[in-house]
């Protein structure tokens, strides 16, 4: 039978509409289902989206260090991590969030690390954040939240790391808020006014890691011993005399900061368990001597003793044989070079500033070495640096001069004010408080008809550069300061003016007879001011925390001014 070619045409038409429109319906719902869920243009949902971008608009995301390109995808955002089209971490720190806590976290089911730590953030933790039970990691330590996050937090019973340290909580039972923590292998709860160790942490056997620096821990220290993973330990800034006994059970700690605390003598005795110890910081206490068992912490790497008061005799480190790092900046180290430190073969940074070396640097000195503001001369930098050394690292200015020095003068006349540095060779630059430069450019100072606001402290910065054949020297030498002070004190006011104690350890009271104080400043011996106070209500002023040393305290009345030197013990 032969077909008609004019009626077939449609059937053959219709056959192949008929395909084409159930591949075209095929494509479109394919299309729309994953239009829903997973927006062309996007790696994550639209509400996961949203809720990044709720973050970003309530953290003033426009001012942040690293910002977001918000035409780009999620995945190509600062600190965003997505797998399988899900966002499973915000990693933010340090990023100059600020606002409150970002509410809309519930968004994130699969979410497992949050950090928005070292930040401006304040106000209360959203209760959102608990239904984020897949969390391993939480921080928001270092901001400026309130309140009592317990009831938001105490549900997250998968948490590894969790760190609220140094915030302003008002936390009623730290145990009500980590009981159900039994995974935690990092723990910071640094600085939330605790006095006692809290008795759950016993129970945190898995804990690798411990901050609770800067708090006022005086009791609770049996709680430590069970923490026998434990490998990092921070407790400084707990104003302690000596060492919990706990800390010797503690043997596998690697790491172990004492720093900011009033440890002297006789402290020492729980250190001699710990031979795994590779990092150790004792900086900002009250040494006069190293430890007696220093020596036998044979692993140590990095070793801190800055900021104390030792003055010498390191042979006790020689044993020391993998020492890297020493830290003995501003101690009270005089005169030569310790040239026995040099016996630690391993040693690759030295750090010696703050002290009142002088004279000859040893040819062969660690890579990196630090030995500005001391007291070394221009010939001694020079004719080290002609030695042509090969340093990675040599940091020598600035350098110091002279003693401290009090000039007596009296209302409106004149004064010099004068330094121990001469020669075309500097450049003389005079400044009043530190920071207020002075128009003279001459190698001493003059004022001519003294005020009132003259009566205060000045440091005179000599400053030296020239290009060598292999070198280009350039450094500056500042005198310790000078100070203008009123020919009154001397009579009239040492009759009606002092301070107590003298040396003190916590208070300073200032006796004040038919005077009236006006302003308080205490400088160190750099001349720094590290103390104001204008108008003050009490004549006494706490230096409880100041590092020991020597200081200066100026009182400035209506008509004269009077300093005085005191030590902090």
């Amino acid at each position: 039978m032969t077909l008609d070619k004019k009626n077939s045409f449609p059937l053959v038409l219709f056959h192949f509409s008929t395909t084409t429109y159930y591949i075209s319906l095929k494509i479109t719902l394919l299309f729309i289902l994953f239009s829903t869920f997973f927006p062309a243009q996007y790696s994550i949902t639209s509400a996961e989206r949203n809720a990044l971008l709720s973050i970003y608009q309530s953290t003033d995301g426009n001012n942040w260090s690293q910002t977001w390109d918000l035409n780009k995808d999620p995945q190509n955002w600062y600190g965003i991590k997505i797998k399988n089209h899900v966002v499973t971490g915000i990693s933010l720190r340090g990023n100059f969030l600020k606002g409150s806590f970002p509410s809309n976290l519930s968004a994130f089911s699969s979410l497992q690390v949050l950090d928005l730590s070292n930040n401006n953030l304040s106000g209360d933790v959203p209760l959102s954040v608990g239904t984020l039970t897949n969390l391993v990691s939480l921080s928001f330590n270092d901001n400026k939240l309130t309140g009592d996050p317990s009831a938001a937090l105490s549900s997250l019973s998968n948490l590894a790391e969790f760190s609220i340290g140094h915030n302003l909580f008002n936390i009623a039972d730290l145990d009500i808020l980590i009981q159900n923590f039994s995974q935690l292998k990092v723990l910071n709860i640094a600085g939330l006014n605790l006095n006692a160790v809290p008795p759950k942490i016993a129970t945190l056997t898995k804990l690798e890691s411990l901050d609770l620096s800067d708090n006022q821990l005086k009791t609770g220290f049996d709680n430590l011993s069970s923490l026998i993973n434990l490998k990092e330990f921070n407790l400084a800034g707990n104003q302690l005399s000596k060492l919990p006994t706990q800390l010797g059970t503690l043997t596998k700690l690697t790491t172990l900061d004492l720093s900011r605390n009033l440890l002297a003598t006789n402290f020492e005795s729980p250190l001699s368990n710990l031979k795994n110890l590779e990092w150790l910081s004792l900086e900002n206490n009250l040494l006069e001597n190293l430890p007696s068992n220093i020596g036998t912490l044979t692993n140590l790497v990095h070793l801190n003793l800055g900021r104390n008061l030792l003055a010498g005799n390191f042979s006790a480190l020689l044993s020391l044989k993998n020492l890297e790092q020493l830290y003995l900046n501003h101690n009270i180290l005089k005169d030569s070079f310790p040239t026995d430190l040099l016996q630690l073969s391993t040693l690759q940074m030295l750090s010696l500033t703050g002290n009142q070396l002088s004279g000859t640097i040893p040819a062969k000195i660690p890579a990196l070495t630090f030995i500005d503001d001391n007291r070394f001369s221009l010939s001694d930098i020079k004719t080290f640096l002609d030695k042509k050394s090969k340093l990675t690292d040599f940091t020598y200015s600035p350098q110091r001069y002279d003693d401290p020095l009090s000039v007596p003068a009296a209302f409106e006349e004149n004064v010099v004010l004068k330094q121990s540095l001469s020669g075309d060779d500097y450049q003389f630059s005079w400044f009043k408080n530190l920071e207020d430069r002075q128009s003279s450019t001459s190698e001493n100072f003059y004022i001519n008809g003294i005020k009132q606001d003259d009566y205060t402290n000045y440091t005179c910065e000599a400053y030296f550069a020239k290009n060598y054949t292999d070198y280009f020297l350039e450094i500056s030498f500042y005198r310790e300061p000078v100070t203008l002070v009123s020919t009154l004190s001397t009579s009239e006011i040492d009759k009606n003016l002092s301070i107590y104690p003298n040396p003190t350890s916590d208070l300073l009271f200032i006796r004040a007879v038919n005077e009236k104080v006006e302003s308080i400043s205490i400088f160190d011996m750099s001349g720094k001011m590290i103390f104001s106070d204008s108008g003050p209500s009490k004549l006494r002023v706490n230096v409880h925390n100041f590092p020991s040393g020597a200081y200066v305290i100026l009182l400035k009345m209506p008509t004269s001014t009077k300093t005085f030197k005191f030590i902090k013990k």
